[in-house]
């Protein structure tokens, strides 16, 4: 088992290099990943993203693409776990 020190030192390691999960490096990567201008990061709690759409028809389009989505974003923040999506202001 890992010390303390051990972890405490890979999470710093981990938010100085932009690995870390904050909120403009999600957005960020989030705008690249779904070549989407109609949907924005506005929450990220316990590994869950949420998504807002701007329209019900987006929405539907981005729950079709959950999983490949969800796999792409992985590759950055291995510590986002589920993506939900819902329909309101960006």
């Amino acid at each position: 088992m890992d010390s303390i020190k051990n972890i405490v030192s890979g999470v710093i390691g981990q938010l100085s290099s932009g690995k870390g999960g904050s909120s403009q490096d999600i957005q960020e990567a989030w705008t690249r990943i779904s070549k989407d201008k109609g949907s924005s990061v506005t929450d990220f709690k316990n590994g869950c993203l949420t998504i807002s759409a701007d329209s019900s028809m987006r929405l539907v389009r981005l729950n079709l693409n959950r999983e490949e989505l969800l796999k792409e974003l992985r590759k950055e923040f291995p510590s986002i776990v589920k993506i939900n999506f819902k329909v309101g202001p960006n």
